[in-house]
């Protein structure tokens, strides 16, 4: 019998996915955004919802426990991350420092962004359990460190990398900190009110169960206080009396167009998630995770990549004769869906290490669900390539 097992975004989600898919009131808050705007047209829409708009501010606020100035909204997680860093003033010789783990977006961004600078990108070591080494981090840190990036919970595997740790490491050192937490808020617990924090990237169609197509950046103000927009409009920039007078808030890296029925259905999504125990929601999907490294290290043959204590819901497993082709398609025949994180992903990661396949159980999951799912991957290894 086929089981109806959903899929969204390369986590794993089954009978109870429609719980991390965004919830129907989301889809109804952009529904009726566009009704409007086909009534009154989209100018007369986003000024009759202004008000709902300029909220969202103030809800993420609550949300994040930050103020409000230091919060900007943008088209993505990626562009939440790219366009604060295409503002800093690289110059040659300026260091980059890396985690192996590092989201391969804002690898290519930093490749780039050396290329045409002659800045110099660094990896830094990873400990025994594949998180960034906070010893070797400190060893690596001179007078040329300009940016330190961190990924705060891998696409690529399940560890939680040391953020709080490394911000303290940076205390008396001038580096910007960039922590991408587009995996991680949500699902683990996320404190985004360090103030060493210079730039916190946020994707919120994952835990948030937002619609696709916005993400936010949370700005330390020693960033704000320092660091210029590349590009401004009429809304971050406005030309008066003969120059543009730059905003002072986060939303100097903003342009005044967006998406307002994205918006729209983000408001309602931070509504909801306003209502929300996040504290059982974590503790629900770790308890899932490792239930389901405990079955898959029983599974013969199979290696489960995440050790440790620092582990999130991501859950990675290879064995040394099935390649993840044949447990992704495997798993899909069943209506399992699983991810095999490529190695754009994670382009330090995997140079010596095996590909490997993706199971994340979401807080709507049951362990049942998660018995099933194990049940096939014990069969794929029985039946061979």
């Amino acid at each position: 019998m086929r089981r109806n097992i959903p899929h969204l975004d390369g986590f794993i989600h089954l009978n109870n996915a429609a719980g991390s898919l965004p919830d129907r009131s989301v889809y109804a808050a952009m529904t009726a955004h566009m009704e409007l705007e086909a009534r009154i047209g989209n100018t007369e829409a986003m000024q009759a919802q202004a008000e709902r708009l300029e909220q969202i501010y103030l809800d993420l606020a609550s949300l994040t426990g930050v103020c409000a100035d230091r919060l900007a909204l943008f088209g993505s997680n990626t562009s939440a991350w790219q366009i604060p860093f295409l503002a800093l003033d690289l110059k040659p010789g300026d260091r980059i420092l890396v985690g192996e783990t590092e989201w391969g977006g804002n690898i290519s961004a930093i490749q780039h962004r050396c290329a045409l600078k002659g800045s110099v990108m660094d990896i830094i070591p990873s400990d025994q359990n594949g998180a960034i080494d906070t010893t070797a981090l400190s060893n690596m840190l001179d007078e040329n460190v300009r940016v330190v990036c961190v990924t705060w919970v891998p696409a690529i595997n399940g560890l939680i990398n040391p953020v709080h740790a490394i911000a303290d490491q940076l205390a008396d050192h001038p580096a910007w900190l960039f922590v991408d937490a587009a995996q991680s808020f949500g699902q683990v617990s996320t404190d985004l009110s360090n103030t060493r924090f210079d730039v916190t990237t946020v994707s919120t169609r994952k835990y948030i169960r937002g619609p696709r197509g916005v993400g936010f950046s949370v700005f330390s103000q020693r960033f704000l206080d320092n660091v210029q927009p590349s590009g401004i409009d009429q809304f971050s920039g406005p030309f008066i009396d003969g120059a543009p007078q730059i905003r002072p808030d986060a939303r100097k890296f903003e342009y005044g167009e967006s998406s307002y029925v994205v918006r729209m259905g983000l408001a309602e999504a931070i509504k909801l998630a306003l209502k929300t125990d996040w504290r059982s929601v974590q503790d629900n999907i770790t308890s899932l995770a490792a239930h389901l490294r405990v079955g898959l290290k029983d599974i013969s043959g199979m290696r489960v990549h995440e050790v440790g204590d620092a582990v999130s819901g991501i859950v990675t497993f290879s064995h040394p004769d099935l390649s993840p082709t044949h447990f992704r398609k495997g798993l899909a025949e069943q209506n399992i869906n699983s991810g095999t994180p490529m190695a754009t992903y994670g382009p330090l990661w995997f140079d010596d290490r095996p590909a490997i396949t993706r199971l994340s159980p979401h807080a709507f999951n049951t362990q049942a669900e998660l018995d099933i799912s194990l049940e096939v991957i014990e069969t794929l290894v029985a039946k061979g390539a």
